[in-house]
This record gives structure tokens, sequence and C-alpha cells, in this order.
């Protein structure tokens, strides 16, 4: 299983933000927002590709790379043991290497999913998600980080980069904070591109990937 791990988990819930201004997206919808010049060349070296210039075609770019199926429950980041991200549906519990797996999970499924994960400094943070339409986060400001490593190599020749790259390449830089102010701390020593988005907006990206 492919460790989703970053390099460096230091992270302060206070302090001084040193990001800059357009790590942190707000615009609506996020999927349509434009990405820092930086990492969308890194996610067009990933695949092989042009930059890519937003979230939603990065969604669509993925989709088209795994032949325009959706992504499956098999296909998840899952571990065999427990873990400090998970989703609950039912009686049933799923441990995940990256949180965000559980936000496609509630994707997959037509019933609520009891989502639980910590930042990198420890700080609990829960959801409930129904499906792709609602998501109910505690606390409520809180975000999320979507991001590449630096490092990433391009696919060779006409191939397509795989599941189990883009885990390694990414998962990495896909971690939820309580505050804003938490991911930019975090972000100045992450050594990736990365930016932010509002916790909500997980459902909107998992839709595209999974519809």
């Amino acid at each position: 299983m492919t460790d989703c791990s970053c390099r460096d988990d230091t992270e302060s819930e206070s302090g001084e933000e040193t990001s800059t201004p357009d790590r942190l997206i707000t615009d609506e919808p996020v999927l349509e927002a434009e990405l820092p010049e930086e990492l969308q060349s890194r996610l067009g070296e990933f695949l092989g590709t042009d930059s890519v210039g937003t979230l939603g075609e990065w969604a669509a770019e993925v989709r088209r790379h795994v032949g325009d199926d959706s992504i499956t429950l098999e296909e998840l980041c899952l571990t065999g043991t427990e873990s400090d991200h998970w989703g609950t549906v039912g009686d049933e519990r799923y441990h995940f290497a990256c949180f965000y797996d559980a936000v496609i999970l509630a994707a997959l499924t037509d019933r609520p999913v009891d989502i639980r994960t910590k930042s990198p400094s420890g700080t609990v943070i829960e959801a409930r998600a129904v499906g792709t339409e609602e998501l109910t986060v505690t606390p409520e400001e809180a975000v999320f980080s979507f991001g590449i490593d630096d490092d990433v190599e391009p696919p060779g020749g006409t191939e397509s980069p795989s599941l189990e790259a883009g885990y390694a390449a990414i998962c990495p830089y896909v971690k939820a904070f309580p505050t804003p102010s938490a991911y930019r701390q975090w972000e100045t020593q992450c050594g990736a591109e990365t930016v932010a988005l509002p916790l909500e907006g997980a459902t909107a990206l998992a839709a595209q990937l999974v519809e």
C-alpha cells in the first residue's frame, strides 16, 4: 500500500501567515479557479500533457487516463490496518492512507459517510458526507490541501500514469487542516506545490472523479 504521509508534518495552529495569497482558493466554483502556474506545470508533467489549469481540468484528465471509467472502491488507498483517516458507512469502517479517499467513498455510495481525519499536527477534523451534495464539517473553517511532489516524472512514451504513481505523488499533499492559517504554516515547509480549498469543496472534486 502506498505511503501517503507527507515528508514534513510540521504544522502550527497559529502564527504569522507567510504563504502567498493565491494558495488559498476561495473562488466559486472551486473547480474552475485557476491554479498557481507552478502547480499547473507539475500536474501537466505528471500526466505527460500540457499544463493543467484548474482542478476541473485535472479531474477530466484523470478520468481520460483511466479510460473514462469512474474510480471504484477497490482503487482507493485502503490500508490493511487502522489509520488516522477513515470513513464509516453504517456498521462498516474503511481505513485509508489518505483522508480524501473517505470523501470519494461518499461519492461512491448513496448512504451517509462519517469521516474522521487528523491534521498533520494531530487536530481531529470530522465531517458527514451524503453523496456529493452535502458535507457538514467540524470545525466549519477547515480546509484541505491538494498538491503534487516537486520531483514528479512524466510517464514514459505513450503510457498513462498509474493510480499507484498518482497516490505516491499526490497523497502526501492531500491533507485536512482546522484553519486556513494552519495550512499556510504547513505549506511553507511542505516542499511541494500545493493549494488549499474549503473542505466543503472536496465533494465537488469527488463528484468529477466518480460520475
